[in-house]
């Protein structure tokens, strides 16, 4: 029987990203956190007081996705919301959003894990470092 997606890297990819979101949206167990919204929380706690514009830009998420991702995680107390520069408003973990991380850096752990484990440690590094190569 043929496949006539198997030559395709575009779907190789999609499946292989599947299989890895499904292992991490696992792990966070009972948080109720999505994928993006964990991303979110991991570029805040890197970069604590970046703007809402700078965590799409680094994100690649459309502002009207990220303005509602944000305010979902600071209805849910994750995060802070405080006065930067000028009129510039800075993201901040809360209490709370600091207590999941580890949970979350834990998930993507396995996440990671998973590859790894599938194509080998050399292999990873070679992916990886191809991807980055896409924009």
């Amino acid at each position: 029987m043929k496949h006539p997606l198997d030559p395709m890297l575009g779907f190789h990819l999609v499946r292989t990203a599947n299989l890895a979101l499904r292992a991490v949206n696992a792990s966070y167990g009972d948080l109720g956190l999505r994928h993006p919204d964990a991303a979110v929380l991991l570029v805040i706690e890197a970069n604590p007081g970046i703007t809402q514009s700078a965590i799409g830009k680094m994100l690649k998420i459309q502002r009207s996705n990220i303005a509602t991702m944000v305010s979902r995680l600071v209805d849910r107390g994750l995060l802070e919301r405080r006065p930067g520069k000028g009129k510039t408003i800075g993201m901040f973990l809360s209490g709370q959003g600091q207590s999941v991380m580890p949970r979350i850096h834990a998930a993507s752990h396995e996440g990671e894990a998973l590859l790894t484990d599938a194509i080998g440690e050399d292999a990873y590094r070679a992916v990886l470092e191809t991807l980055r190569k896409i924009r």
